[in-house]
């Protein structure tokens, strides 16, 4: 390290200028942590005018996008390299050294640069960003902000086009997916900063992100199990379906699911019967919202909410109904199971002794005791539906079948569905082979 040597009688200058260089990273790491805080929900924006058209055109960006990545990556590396040398100077205060020394002293100092470097632009401006002090920072960091993206243009741009280049030879969904976790990591250790928000904020707050890997498909109620109104079955027999079922809205089908002439809202049927008139379901339905079992769940979302739906069918890929989804069922995946006084509290699954459990249809698969090596089925959701599949149609109450090892005895189940079961564990018979 020789050629460093002839550095040190510039030692104060090349001090005030990593100074400098340091209190420029801040700056620009402040405007980074401020713009993360409120993407986040952490601050709200802030309302100083002098920086409000910087602050929209940073806010106005992807979210995936961290603004000014090319012009704090710029200022550390300045940081880090001027920090090296002064820290360097400072140990070998200019004198001649061995090898062994030379190396050492390299190690410490660009420990000690890289140390302090991130104190300023990971600590300090975190502290900043959430601090009264910055609406004064804001102000007087507004013209070197400017200055840095102007002298970082050429790079910026540069940059920009090899990205562009790099991600025409990737898969185009690995991109979206990668970005998506990036963008969720981010978010999560934002969150964790805070010491004020509740833990089911952050249950929420993972849950929302979680949702976007999620399909209809996922969250759908299969066709099996959706409750559904036939217009050519008699008024008294459809208002006794709506009054055992406890829903609020309905699809009224001619025979089944498929041949789904719309959805409707029995408040409307119950308002014509408590004033006396005639009911015609038919007049009461709207058109039913179709979305694919392939939609991404926040795309489901923003469809139903534009559509202003609150139930959709789930068409197949080749053009059947798979089920129904509704907006309970989406809100369910952010803020857990939403229970109303329609909803059983009982458990889906009950032990009742000994290798013997009582079982709801509805049940998921995935949920049952290991012990009866039931094995999931992408078609299939829950304990109910392998009942039907197996037989071939829904069950009677008190009815008993054996599947496998299973004893199944049918507690209560309607026309779609199995609703509850008592399912017995019957031993393995080995059969003696020659």
């Amino acid at each position: 390290m020789n050629e460093v040597f002839f550095l040190h009688e510039y030692r104060f200058y090349l001090l005030l200028g990593w100074l400098f260089l340091s209190l420029w990273g801040l700056n620009v790491n402040t405007y980074r942590a401020l713009i993360d805080r409120v993407r986040a929900g952490l601050s709200p924006a802030p309302e100083n005018k002098v920086s409000d058209k910087l602050l929209n055109s940073l806010l106005a960006a992807p979210n995936h996008e961290r603004p000014f990545h090319v012009e704090a990556a710029f200022l550390s590396s300045l940081q880090l390299l001027l920090g090296t040398i002064l820290f360097y100077i400072f140990l070998s205060q200019g004198i001649e050294l061995s090898i062994f020394y030379q190396f050492l002293y390299l190690l410490i100092s660009v420990g000690s640069a890289f140390l302090w470097e991130r104190t300023w632009t990971g600590i300090a401006s975190l502290s900043v960003a959430a601090s009264s002090f910055l609406p004064i920072h804001l102000k007087l960091g507004k013209p070197f902000m400017l200055l840095i993206r102007f002298l970082c243009l050429p790079f910026s741009l540069i940059l920009g086009q090899i990205e562009k280049v790099m991600k025409s030879w990737a898969d185009p969904k690995v991109v979206v997916k990668d970005e998506k976790n990036e963008l969720a990591d981010h978010i999560r250790t934002l969150s964790r900063e805070s010491t004020t928000l509740d833990p089911e904020v952050f249950e929420i707050v993972g849950n929302t992100l979680e949702m976007g890997h999620l399909h209809v498909r996922d969250v759908l109620v299969p066709r099996n199990q959706v409750q559904v109104l036939d217009c050519e079955d008699t008024i008294e027999k459809n208002l006794e379906i709506v009054r055992s079922c406890g829903h609020t809205r309905l699809p009224i089908c001619e025979g089944d699911l498929d041949q789904c002439i719309g959805i409707i809202h029995v408040k409307y049927a119950f308002r014509l019967l408590s004033e006396g008139k005639p009911i015609e379901l038919r007049s009461l339905t709207k058109t039913p919202a179709i979305l694919s079992s392939e939609d991404p769940l926040p795309v489901a979302l923003r469809k139903m909410m534009r559509w202003k739906v609150h139930m959709a069918l789930v068409r197949d890929e080749f053009g059947g109904i798979d089920g129904v989804i509704t907006l309970e069922d989406i809100l369910e995946e952010v803020v857990g199971e939403i229970q109303d006084e329609f909803d059983s509290e009982e458990n889906s699954v009950q032990p009742l002794g000994k290798e013997k459990w009582k079982i709801s249809g509805l049940s998921p698969v995935h949920e049952l005791p290991s012990e009866l090596c039931v094995k999931e089925e992408e078609e299939l959701t829950s304990f109910g539906g392998l009942i039907t599949r197996e037989l071939g149609r829904i069950p009677d109450v008190e009815e008993v079948l054996t599947l496998n090892n299973l004893h199944i005895k049918i507690l209560d189940a309607d026309e779609t569905r199995v609703l509850m079961t008592e399912v017995t564990l019957q031993p393995t018979v080995h059969k003696n082979q020659s």
